[in-house]
Parts: structure tokens; C-alpha cells; sequence
């Protein structure tokens, strides 16, 4: 990493300027005549008060190296997570609803998302600080929807009646880091045959949490669209991805 050869750096030469200076304080007073601005022609005293310079100057760079060591080793992650669905930007999830139940909102029936590709999702989590993300973990909560089926790799930690499954989470463990500059790709998600409980107010609520950090929530809205709607989304994504 940039910061640790830099800290390296800085550590090596600071090291190698502080002994410098004190040498020559040191070397000045025994052989060149210097005073340092003492009142005095005892050659002793001025050589003991250069090697208390000296080792005044040692100890405040050692303290400052120390503290910078501290900062280096103590850095807070910045973490982030990208839900990628096929046929959808990052972050931005779009789907048609089933074709024989697309209209039904407005009936007062659920709609439910098509199942098939445009459901499935990759899920990247981003570390884009210096410092290692400590124990990191992942919750998905369902906003107006409901029906999500079992994911291997995620963990149910929120099931309603006549809902289903509304909460899933993904712990890496004690053991587990997401390194500065880094990503790491989590299970895939899959919202195949979920349903809308709440036309108009669909989302997916992200958190992410790691040691050391305020957990950091991320709201997701979902568009649910009919046959026509998605058609039409279809060409905007298309002009929309020829300008990326």
C-alpha cells in the first residue's frame, strides 16, 4: 500500500536525519569549538548538553514515529457494496413483473418478479481506504417485498408469516478481512418469483458493519415494472450503457 511505503519512508529518513544532526551537535562540540550558545568554556558541560540535545531529538522522533505507527495500525476501512442484477446498473435494480400478473397492483393482487436471469445478482463488497476491514458483514433487508427463497451463503435472520423470509445476512467471520484497496465478492442473490407487497415503495435495505465502524446503511428502491414499462427501460438502459 501507498501509506505503509510512505510511513516506511518517512520512518527511514526522519531515523537517518535525527542521528545525523545529532551526531554532528555531538562531533561540533568535542572537536570543532562549538559553545552552543552556552556561557561557558567548559569543554564537558557543552559536550554533555550536546548529547542531552541529542537524545531529546532521538526520543521526540521516536514519540512521533510511535504515533504515526498507532495511526497506520488503528485506520478505520471505507466500505462499500455494489448488488449488481443482470439487466440492471449497480445499485440500481430493475425488473418486469410476471407477465399474466404484471397489471395486478392495480387489481390490489401482489405482483411478483419474472423468474428468470434478470433476478440474479452479484454482490461486491469495497474496502477503498488503506486500512483492513476487521470481521465485515452484510444484512439484506426486503422493503415492500416479500417470498425471497433460501441462499445458500446468506443466513435468514428476519422470517414473517405469510411474508416469508424479509432479512438474510452474511458474516465473514473473526477471522475474515476485506484488505485496503480491495473488494470481495459475496453469494449471489436471487429475487426470482419475489413478490411486491408494497407497489411504489420496494427496496432493498443494505447495511454493512465491520469491526471499528458505524454500521452504514444503504437504501436500494426496486422498480417493478409491466411488459410495456420494461420495454421501454430496456432501450433507456441501452442508450444509458452506450454513454458509459
Amino acid at each position: 500500500m501507498n501509506l505503509l511505503r510512505n510511513y516506511r519512508l518517512l520512518t527511514t529518513v526522519t531515523t537517518l536525519a535525527t542521528v545525523a544532526v545529532g551526531s554532528v551537535i555531538v562531533l561540533g562540540a568535542t572537536f570543532g569549538g562549538w559553545t552552543l550558545g552556552l556561557h561557558t568554556d567548559d569543554r564537558a558541560i557543552i559536550v554533555n548538553t550536546a548529547l542531552v540535545i541529542d537524545t531529546c531529538l532521538l526520543t521526540a522522533v521516536a514519540a512521533l514515529l510511535a504515533l504515526l505507527a498507532y495511526r497506520v495500525a488503528t485506520g478505520l476501512p471505507s466500505l462499500d457494496i455494489a448488488i449488481t442484477f443482470n439487466f440492471s446498473f449497480p445499485n440500481e435494480p430493475v425488473f418486469v413483473a410476471v407477465p399474466d400478473n404484471d397489471d395486478e397492483a392495480s387489481g390490489g393482487g401482489n405482483r411478483s418478479i419474472q423468474n428468470f436471469k434478470q433476478g440474479i445478482a452479484t454482490v461486491t463488497l469495497t474496502n477503498s481506504s488503506n486500512y483492513a476491514a476487521k470481521n465485515p458483514g452484510v444484512r439484506i433487508a426486503l422493503e415492500g417485498l416479500g417470498g425471497l427463497g433460501e441462499h445458500k451463503g446468506w443466513e435468514q435472520v428476519v422470517f414473517v408469516t405469510s411474508v416469508g423470509t424479509t432479512q438474510i445476512q452474511w458474516d465473514g467471520g473473526t477471522d475474515s478481512i476485506v484488505h485496503g484497496q480491495w473488494s470481495r465478492s459475496l453469494p449471489a442473490l436471487d429475487l426470482g418469483d419475489v413478490q411486491e407487497l408494497t407497489p411504489g415503495a420496494t427496496a432493498l435495505v443494505v447495511t454493512i458493519v465491520a469491526d471499528g465502524i458505524t454500521p452504514i446503511v444503504k437504501r436500494l428502491p426496486v422498480r417493478i415494472l409491466n411488459s410495456d414499462e420494461y420495454e421501454v427501460y430496456t432501450e433507456e438502459r441501452a442508450q444509458r450503457f452506450m454513454l458509459t
